[in-house]
């Protein structure tokens, strides 16, 4: 019995110990959702916009790509740390992580959160369960489906050179239209095709792009020439493809869904997103009934 009680105690003093001492967070809350990890990833780090609503100040302290995300979050004079983890646990599920912090108050949440549910507590389901409720709101603006291997032939085509961030591309690209647009009327020119977008580079640590915004037409040899447009026939791409239904402001969603199913079935592939529009924005209508065909080139 003395030994059982002299275990016990031993026991009880290094949990103790292991709390009040090495564990870093004061609350620790995890919920689960079926979109990839780089589409929770760059969800997470737009919270500084949509946490606007609550009054919540955000400020980004280091990331880990499609892993990991800090942010130190104000509320009025409070200030908290939240690490996010992303973590990938089946095929169709990925598990989020926030273990939170009170930076001003460490001591005083260590001993409360055992006992009471106090307003750190509160205050962190609130905060969490709102992440978790934009999600379920952006879910419901795109659907993304059918991916599959594919073979995109060469096409030729005018284009124009183009850099923006990811979010910005649908802005940057109508910005070019009316350029291309009276260059094909102005010369009696069909288009032959779908209009696409081809990333020639892509910074994702600063969520940058370069990219080329392509009309197909029929190729001649007395086509005059553009001080803005260039020419060229694309390179033929074995492909991975998927279907993507919504506004193709936020098309780029599905290049996570892609990465991801690349991921998981041990496929390489280059990181240079193909997107073909295969409606027009312009004839209005619901966002979900737009398809765009989005493909990443399967390396050789």
């Amino acid at each position: 019995m003395k030994k059982f009680k002299w275990f016990f105690g031993v026991l009880l003093i290094s949990v103790l110990g292991w709390y009040l001492l090495l564990k870093k967070e004061h609350y620790q809350i995890t919920f689960e959702t079926p979109q990839p990890p780089g589409v929770v990833y760059h969800h997470l780090l737009e919270w500084p916009i949509y946490g606007k609503a609550d009054d919540l100040k955000i400020q980004l302290v280091e990331k880990e790509e499609y892993q990991h995300i800090a942010q130190e979050v104000r509320v009025h004079d409070s200030l908290f740390n939240y690490q996010w983890n992303i973590a990938r646990i089946n095929d169709s599920t990925t598990q989020v992580t926030a273990k939170i912090k009170d930076l001003q108050h460490p001591w005083t949440q260590k001993l409360q959160v055992l006992y009471t549910k106090n307003d750190f507590v509160k205050r962190s389901i609130h905060n969490v369960k709102k992440v978790g409720n934009e999600f379920l709101n952006m879910k419901k603006s795109f659907q993304v489906a059918s991916i599959s291997d594919t073979l995109l032939p060469s096409t030729f085509c005018t284009y124009v050179k183009v850099s923006s961030t990811v979010g910005d591309k649908a802005t940057s690209m109508l910005k070019s239209i009316s350029t291309v647009m009276e260059y094909v009327k102005g010369n009696g020119l069909t288009l032959n095709g779908d209009p696409f977008l081809e990333v020639t580079h892509w910074d994702r640590d600063k969520d940058l792009i370069d990219f080329n915004f392509c009309f197909p037409i029929k190729k001649s040899d007395s086509l005059p020439d553009h001080p803005e447009l260039l020419f060229m026939d694309t390179t033929p791409m074995n492909a991975l493809k998927a279907e993507f239904h919504g506004n193709y402001r936020i098309s780029n969603n599905a290049w996570y869904y892609l990465m991801d199913y690349a991921d998981r079935n041990n496929l390489k592939v280059e990181l240079l997103p193909t997107e073909i529009y295969r409606n027009d924005p312009h004839a209005g209508g619901n966002p979900l009934e737009w398809k765009a065909d989005i493909l990443v080139p399967l390396k050789e």
